[in-house]
Parts: C-alpha cells; sequence; structure tokens
C-alpha cells in the first residue's frame, strides 16, 4: 500500500475526575471528529458527579478506577487498554477541531519516522475570557520554552 494511503489507527484516551459541563462538551466534541479514531477510551478516575455514565451515553468505552488515582495512572490505563497504533490523549477540558484525526494522519503520512506528536496551543480556544486566553498563552510558553 502507498505511504499517501496510510490510515494510521488512533486510540483516543481520556482522564476524567469529576468533569462536569466541560467534559459534556469535550465528549460532544469527540463524538463530531470525521474521520472518528479507532476507538475512545474514557477513563472515570473514581468520579462521584457520573462522568462515566456520561461518557457510557455518548457510546464512549468506560474503564474506571475505584478511587481516584491521578491522571496519569488513568492515562496509562487507558493506553494499556487501547488498540490503536497511535496513542490520542487529551483532557476532559479539551473540545478538539472535527478534522483533528485527519490532521494528526497527514502528520504522521507525511513523515513515516514520527513516533510522537505534541500540540501545545489552540489559537481558537472554545472559551474567550481572559483566564483562559492566559492560561493557553503560558501552557504554549511553557512548552515551547522547555
Amino acid at each position: 500500500m502507498a505511504q499517501s494511503h496510510y490510515t494510521p489507527t488512533i486510540s483516543l484516551i481520556i482522564p476524567v475526575y469529576n468533569g462536569g459541563e466541560n467534559f459534556r462538551r469535550c465528549l460532544s466534541s469527540v463524538k463530531a471528529l470525521s474521520p472518528a479514531p479507532e476507538e475512545v477510551i474514557v477513563v472515570a478516575d473514581g468520579d462521584s458527579d457520573g462522568s462515566g455514565k456520561l461518557a457510557e451515553e455518548f457510546g464512549m468505552r468506560v474503564l474506571r478506577h475505584s478511587g481516584s488515582k491521578g491522571p496519569a495512572q488513568a492515562r496509562n490505563l487507558g493506553a494499556s487498554n487501547a488498540k490503536g497504533v497511535f496513542l490520542f490523549f487529551i483532557d476532559a477540558d479539551v473540545v478538539v477541531p472535527s478534522d483533528i484525526i485527519e490532521r494528526i494522519g497527514a502528520a504522521i503520512r507525511n513523515d513515516p519516522g514520527l513516533d510522537a506528536l505534541i500540540g501545545s496551543y489552540d489559537d481558537e480556544p472554545s472559551e474567550t475570557n481572559f483566564l483562559s486566553q492566559y492560561r493557553n498563552l503560558l501552557h504554549h510558553y511553557i512548552h515551547q520554552t522547555s
């Protein structure tokens, strides 16, 4: 198969602890992805607000920790159960653009030796208040200068 037609399998993993309305927006954006990832795994990290149940209602595969073990262990649980060749991690308050899977796939196709990608800045964040804009820029600065 020609490299330009290669479609990588991508597992999207979302750790969540009491995600609230931000998590609902995250799930809505994930549900709208086109193309969709190979699978979506939500790790409910001891949530008490029904975040895991909400993810199931959205049709996501849900893994659970009985108590909160933190985002690193939640990501690791998701990764160890993923089927995709590439793992795509997002936080539970992230709204992803509908074409992000295609953009990731294009980056992989354009650089067959690529082992990892990191996204550190959203030039069109969904939250436009001052604090969200500041945190977005600070996050970008830290990742670009570290």
